[in-house]
């Protein structure tokens, strides 16, 4: 009990860190917090995980390379190179995910619902990809994102597909990782392409610290199935 609580107020920590970070403009405190993040997370959840799971440890390698990359965001090819390393994480969740699934034949609403949930998304994706070209310059740049966002589209149907064929509890903290991480990167680009604003790049950073959690548990909980009533 006593290391949970350590624990819980090192990750508290790290997240007022991270927000002293961003309020004062200083990037190396705002990267610290989210390096220190993880640190209680690995942590705690370390007995939890399977030994020969590759992916957790895969995850948690790239997403770590990413928030170090992001202290140097200004600097060289940084900045791609911080956004391919959150694409190879998002891979791995993906992965995970797939591995999980198991395909179940849906009724014809079902199958509506989930090609009318993905044409939407994908139509945001591409007024969210047109206003990213009209703000980057560089054509090496905007093929990154190009690929960047196709890989959360990718993840957000594979979240979706391992939502209404499970139903699981693990399912379910995929789902909302995915989500968090899709609009941790949209709050990301506003930061970036549109406007600097403060309460936006404070949500942004903690539905990133959300996702980040969300991950562990997506990783430690096992595959089982879920009644209506246990999401009640």
């Amino acid at each position: 009990m006593k290391q949970k609580i350590l624990l819980g107020s090192l990750a508290v920590l790290a997240m007022l860190i991270n927000l002293a970070g961003i309020i004062n403009e200083e990037v190396l405190l705002r990267r610290s917090g989210e390096v220190l993040f993880f640190l209680p997370l690995i942590v705690y959840y370390h007995k939890k995980l399977k030994a020969r799971n590759l992916n957790v440890y895969l995850f948690t390698g790239f997403a770590l390379a990413a928030t170090v990359a992001g202290c140097l965001n200004s600097i060289w090819y940084f900045e791609q190179i911080t956004l391919g390393f959150w694409l190879g994480s998002y891979i791995i969740l993906a992965r995970e995910a797939i591995k999980h699934t198991e395909y179940e034949r849906g009724s014809k609403f079902t199958t509506l619902y989930f090609v009318g949930i993905i044409a939407i998304y994908v139509y945001l994706l591409s007024s969210h990809i047109i206003e990213i070209e009209r703000n980057v310059g560089n054509e090496f740049t905007f093929s990154i994102y190009i690929i960047y966002y196709l890989n959360i589209l990718f993840l957000a149907v594979a979240a979706l597909v391992y939502y209404l064929n499970s139903f699981s509890k693990k399912s379910v903290f995929f789902i909302c990782l995915t989500l968090s991480f899709i609009f941790a990167d949209v709050l990301r680009d506003m930061e970036v392409f549109y406007f600097r604003d403060l309460s936006v790049e404070i949500v942004a950073s903690l539905i990133k610290f959300a996702a980040i959690k969300l991950s562990f548990l997506f990783f430690v909980t096992r595959e089982k199935k879920l009644r209506l009533l246990h999401l009640v």
